[in-house]
């Protein structure tokens, strides 16, 4: 109620006021004589004002000017803020609208005129609470990011000129008063630095009278379309006393896909993501059975899990009120619906299964196509380069060498069909021929439904060899493969998450093509044998899986040796030829 009072008082005056302005009148008070001093008291001193949308403010050029002819015991005749500069006795006022340098039409001229002004000694008032777009500097307002022009900043350091904050302030109905604060103190000061201590400034003012405010002006409004600040003109930056941590959080949510290859080929993306500005606050909407390879991932700050059953409105009820953004991986329908019921006020995502109207921020498919085929990760690595994320490529996490003995996995299922599963028993030849060359233990993996696979390998080894298909969970999964020198896998889930985690893979490939889900990372083998059926995309062979037929037992077993004496897998299971 405060600020509607207050900005009918505003209203009134400013509908009220003319040219003629008289003081006394229309209960406009200049305040004390701190008013002069702060300002540089007599016009030989060059003075930044910054004024910021308060009570009156649309006056505020020819109540200053008023005064400080005043002091003079000069008549120079009413304020003009749009006037020569000469024809002000050296005043000049300087509206700033939302760009750095977008001071008026003809802005470069004008901005020369107000700085050959500062350095005669006249001042310049600039507006400093307005949202300052692309071309401000992103710093913190009250512990949340603004965009900020360094516009005033920039005129003092270039001029030497005094910056000081003013404001003028309600005082009764239809009555207001001028403040002048003490000049912002600095001494080889970056403009940057300048700008966050304006903002400072702007606090303190604001915390006198916060229904004085203009608020309508929004300063933490979303950007669009970079919401993610890493590659904006002027970049952010953090006062040396201000910890990241205690921003207020910028909420991003990211719907996850639904399968296990296709959250991992994302993770880059959702990394880059978490980069894109220092107040990211990341968290990841997902199936619960992907939950816990979420929670790996070192980038993410929290995880929903929701289960297959669970209603779209009722994920829309979990979501509301909580987040600013929401960044959806699939293309699916449900997905924008769940994020466009829950109000997330903006929704970024590609186009398609007639979603575009719950979407107000559409990625576009390239318009060039490429000879190359663009893979997977890329396609959402391009969800993060629209919305301003850092230009990144897919890595996999840093992880340390596995102590003990050699474990090797071996991962012989594929949840999408048969027709990506090498055969269960060159996998235990594999192994033979592997494990009479080295000595090392071998680890069985896969879900529930790999187990009938899984026996069959195991049965008739000798060697080592540890049976865990369809016995861990997802948590434990990833902690196995933690531990493993080397994977051996068809392309499958369990593949693209070894790679993530640094687990150096031998991949066969068959129906599918590597140019596009082949695991992330340099220290992997692709195994494939391109015949003229593929890829064929299907689930099964309705041929004679000549594809798959054709990967030999030596060329993988020779792979597998060959990622556990290379040296950028950092493993050294194989004796030197010296040695052999």
């Amino acid at each position: 109620m405060d600020a509607f009072h207050a900005f009918g008082g505003d209203f009134f005056a400013v509908v009220d006021v003319d040219e003629g302005l008289d003081f006394d009148e229309h209960g406009l008070d200049a305040g004390d004589e701190d008013v002069l001093a702060k300002t540089g008291g007599h016009l030989d001193d060059a003075a930044v004002e910054i004024p910021q949308q308060f009570g009156l403010v649309e006056e505020f050029g020819a109540v200053v000017f008023e005064v400080l002819i005043d002091d003079r015991g000069e008549d120079l005749g009413a304020a003009d803020p749009s006037a020569e500069a000469d024809e002000l006795g050296g005043i000049l006022v300087v509206e700033l609208i939302h760009r750095a340098f977008d001071i008026v039409e003809g802005s470069i001229e004008f901005f020369s005129r107000a700085m050959r002004l500062l350095r005669d000694g006249g001042l310049v008032a600039v507006l400093v609470d307005q949202h300052a777009g692309t071309s401000g500097i992103w710093t913190p307002l009250f512990g949340a990011l603004a965009s900020t022009s360094p516009l005033a900043a920039s005129m003092a350091l270039r001029t030497g000129a005094a910056i000081v904050p003013m404001a003028v302030f309600t005082d009764g109905f239809a009555r207001w008063r001028i403040l002048a604060n003490e000049p912002i103190p600095y001494d080889g000061t970056r403009p940057e630095q300048l700008t966050a201590d304006i903002n400072r400034a702007l606090e303190k003012q604001i915390r006198l009278s916060p229904a004085d405010w203009f608020w309508v002006h929004n300063r933490w409004k979303i950007p669009h379309p970079n919401f993610l600040l890493a590659r904006e003109k002027r970049g952010i930056h953090l006062p040396p006393d201000t910890d990241p941590m205690s921003l207020k959080p910028f909420r991003i949510l990211i719907r996850s896909s639904n399968w296990l290859g296709d959250a991992v080929m994302s993770a880059a993306a959702v990394r880059a993501i978490k980069n894109g500005r220092p107040d990211a606050r990341v968290t990841i909407l997902t199936r619960d059975k992907l939950a816990d390879f979420w929670r790996a991932v070192p980038e993410v700050d929290d995880v929903i899990p929701i289960d297959d059953k669970i209603g779209v409105f009722r994920v829309a009820w979990l979501l509301r009120g909580r987040f600013d953004v929401a960044v959806l991986f699939p293309n699916s329908a449900r997905s924008a619906l769940e994020v466009w019921l829950a109000g997330i006020r903006r929704r970024v995502g590609y186009s398609g299964h007639q979603r575009e109207w719950m979407l107000n921020q559409i990625i576009r498919e390239p318009k060039k196509k490429s000879l190359r085929p663009r893979r997977h990760v890329e396609r959402h690595l391009r969800i993060a380069e629209k919305i301003g994320a850092p230009e990144t490529t897919a890595e996999p996490l840093i992880r340390p060498i596995p102590d003990g003995p050699i474990r090797i996995g071996i991962c012989p299922g594929a949840e999408y069909g048969p027709a990506k599963q090498w055969y269960p028993i060159r996998y235990r030849r594999v192994m033979e021929s592997v494990a009479a060359r080295i000595d090392g233990a071998f680890v069985i993996v896969g879900v529930g439904k790999d187990r009938p696979l899984a026996d069959e390998i195991e049965s008739g080894f000798t060697g080592r060899v540890e049976n865990l298909a369809g016995r861990t969970s997802l948590r434990e999964l990833i902690e196995e493969l933690r531990r493993m020198h080397v994977l051996v896998t068809n392309d499958t889930g369990t593949m693209h998450l070894a790679a993530f985690l640094g687990v150096p893979v031998v991949a066969i490939f068959g129906s599918t093509e590597p140019a596009l889900t082949g695991p992330i990372g340099t220290n992997h083998i692709v195994i494939r044998h391109q015949v003229e059926c593929s890829p064929c995309f299907l689930r099964e062979c309705p041929l004679d899986f000549r594809c798959m037929e054709s990967v030999t037992v030596d060329e993988v077993a020779n792979a597998v040796l060959s990622l556990l004496n290379h040296p950028k897998t950092g493993n050294t299971a194989l004796p030197s030829s010296a040695e052999r």
